[in-house]
């Protein structure tokens, strides 16, 4: 069977994005097993995530994100931007619209300039608190001793949960720090880990080690407004903070709620022919 896909990326956070507006393409029961393949980067089209796009009974459209292992995920910052884009440009919403998601309904707005689409997203309320993130207790400021190193880790939910992290200087192999904490018992659903490093009171360079991808991503949206959120709370950082990623800039904005704003861009749209695809492969 083929199936009709668009590639996007947000930063370089990249999605294999399935229309099913106008009907289911992946049955459900297969959703993760396709995820899987088709993310492979070796023997599928390769991607950080998939987007399905459905209708919706309660907003404009509904959001639905896997991340690469298949497993279902509340929120994405990056992937929904991918995805509003993608509804406004097909036609089936206008700007602003609002999209429907396992984390809630979100507003966002799309517009497009000489440098091309952007999209600008209510992101919520944060939540610090431990049934929020969720956490087996309080996980703010407390120390985590990971190899040879000891952090200070800050936990909050921006959509998904994430740990925060400050340190002085980011050019180091983070991942196998990132790991030990994303796995650690005081998270029984798992965490992203984010580790930043402050260049000023506006700018902020981070690198994000994602749960489902399993590996550091060029960019996440939801890692950007949790550092901001963070950073803000502690003092450390104005209420409006871009957000340097190694894939590119994000604006964040901090109150109530929660506002960020980058790009989103369509690289490739075709077809996979799911019969050829690796479903063996772990």
């Amino acid at each position: 069977m083929k199936v009709k896909f668009t590639k996007m990326h947000g930063n370089g956070n990249d999605f294999i994005l399935i229309d099913e507006f106008s009907g289911i393409v992946i049955e459900e029961e297969r959703k993760s097993e396709f995820v899987k393949a088709v993310c492979n980067r070796y023997f599928g089209v390769g991607a950080d995530g998939a987007l399905f796009v459905q209708k919706s009974e309660v907003a404009d459209a509904r959001f639905r994100y896997f991340n690469a292992d298949g497993s279902e995920a509340e929120m994405c910052g990056n992937g929904i931007r991918c995805f509003s884009r993608y509804v406004v440009e097909e036609g089936y919403a206008e700007s602003p619209l609002n999209v429907e998601t396992l984390a809630g309904t979100l507003e966002l707005e799309v517009f497009q300039d000489e440098e091309g689409w952007w999209v600008s997203v209510d992101m919520g309320e944060p939540k610090f608190g431990r049934d929020g993130i969720p956490a087996e207790e309080n996980v703010w400021g407390k120390v985590f001793e990971v190899g040879d190193r000891k952090f200070e880790v800050y936990a909050v939910n921006t959509g998904v949960p994430h740990a925060v992290i400050f340190v002085e200087d980011l050019d180091f192999d983070i991942i196998p720090y990132a790991r030990e904490i994303r796995y650690n018992e005081l998270f029984p659903e798992g965490i992203n880990v984010n580790f930043a490093e402050v260049l000023d009171g506006r700018r902020i360079r981070i690198r994000t080690y994602e749960r489902g991808v399993e590996d550091e991503t060029l960019s996440c949206g939801t890692g950007s407004c949790a550092v901001a959120v963070v950073a803000h709370r502690l003092g450390i950082s104005e209420k409006s903070v871009e957000i340097i990623t190694r894939g590119g800039k994000l604006k964040i904005d901090v109150g109530d709620r929660v506002f960020m704003t980058g790009g989103a861009s369509r690289v490739a749209d075709g077809h996979i022919n799911t019969g050829e695809l690796r479903y063996d492969l772990p």
